[in-house]
This record gives C-alpha cells, structure tokens and sequence, in this order.
C-alpha cells in the first residue's frame, strides 16, 4: 500500500494540462505586453512634457532678472554663460544643471540694450531633449520644445502664451530620435504670434498639426 502510494505522489502533469498552462501563459503576455509598452509611452511623455515646464519656468526667472529671454545652452559654468538670443542648442540628457562652479545645463541670454548677460542653471533629464530658442532681435519671446527618445510625442511652450501646451504625436517617433534633432517640425520663434496654434505642422500622424494639450 505505501508503494502504491508513493508511485501516485510521483505522477507529473499531463500533456493537456500543460498545453493548458502554455495558453494561459499566452493569453497573460498577449494583454501585459502592450499595455506596458502603453505604460513606458505615457511615462516617458510625462518626463517630457514636465521638462518643457521646468525649463518655461527657468525661463521665467531668467526674465526676472534681465528682463529678457535666452536660449538653451551646455558646457560653462553660469559665471561664464555668454548670453545669446536666436537658435539654442539641443540639449540631450542627462545634463547636470550648472551651477557658479560647475559646468551643465543652463539658459541664457543678453539684454538687446544693455547687453546684460545672465543665465539660470537647468538639469535635462535622461534621453530627453530639449532646446529653448528665442526670437533673435529683443529676446522678447522664446519656445521651449521637450521630446524623449521613446515617447511618441513633442512637446512645445510658445512665450507669446505661456499658459498653454502644445503637443505632436507620432507613433513611429519611438525609439527613433537621433542626438541633436528632433523628429517634430519646429518653426521660426516670431514676436506675437503663436507658432504651435492647432493647424500648425509638426511632423504627427496621423495628426500631422500641433494641437492643445488638455
């Protein structure tokens, strides 16, 4: 009896169990799968769409203190920012703000009269890129423009309405930003007009313009 038991505590799974097993393993990887890639999409959206706000309100205090926009720029300490208006550089992260000692990430810009230079240190998170241009003559007004190297959107801050987001989305952007460029289509920065009004082309698909985000 105890032997008889023994071989019946040894029996393994049958093969209709495990092909039951296998099924329902698949049905499990065929739901999580794309609701994670869905997940990292939104989450790496979010970190650059929040960069987009953190360097509008560097911006803000770069005003404040010159009165006057800047451009986004790397490499120097903020004792040895040099200013600039127009085109900044596009910056991919990770970039460590700078600081009085340290050199990183930083807007900066010089006042049209008084050639006043000033700049305000900003950190850049990782694969995110991000470039602050201004509209050349009086660094009046500037656009902030935020894209991560496997979202699927840009984002965009006119200085002409600063309480507002704008976003292009296309789904063939993820995983394919290259260093220095971004896949959305970024127009001039022009005193008091808004660049990424809904109609704008930025590049999306199947929604080519640049729209409100909610």
């Amino acid at each position: 009896m105890i032997t008889q038991m023994t071989k019946k505590s040894e029996k393994g799974f049958t093969l209709i169990e495990l092909m039951i097993v296998i099924a329902i393993i698949g049905i499990l990887a065929a739901i999580a799968i794309p609701q994670f890639a869905s997940y990292r999409k939104r989450a790496t959206n979010t970190k650059a769409s929040t960069t987009a706000g953190i360097f509008k309100t560097g911006l803000s205090a770069l005003n404040q203190d010159i009165a006057c926009y800047g451009i986004t720029a790397t490499g120097a300490t903020l004792n040895a920012a040099g200013g600039g208006s127009a085109a900044g550089a596009i910056l991919t992260g990770p970039i460590v703000s700078a600081s009085a000692t340290t050199a990183g990430a930083h807007v900066t810009g010089t006042h049209p009269t008084t050639a006043a230079i000033s700049a305000v240190g900003m950190s850049v998170p990782g694969d995110v890129y991000v470039q602050v241009n201004t509209e050349g003559a009086n660094n009046a007004t500037y656009q902030v423009i935020t894209e991560h190297l496997r979202g699927n959107r840009a984002f965009a801050v006119d200085g002409d309405l600063e309480a507002m987001m704008y976003f292009v989305q296309n789904e063939l952007w993820v995983d394919l930003a290259v260093a220095g460029a971004f896949n959305c289509t970024v127009p001039a920065c022009v005193m008091g007009t808004n660049e990424f009004s809904p109609g704008i082309a930025g590049g999306g698909l199947p929604n080519p313009n640049w729209a409100v985000l909610q």
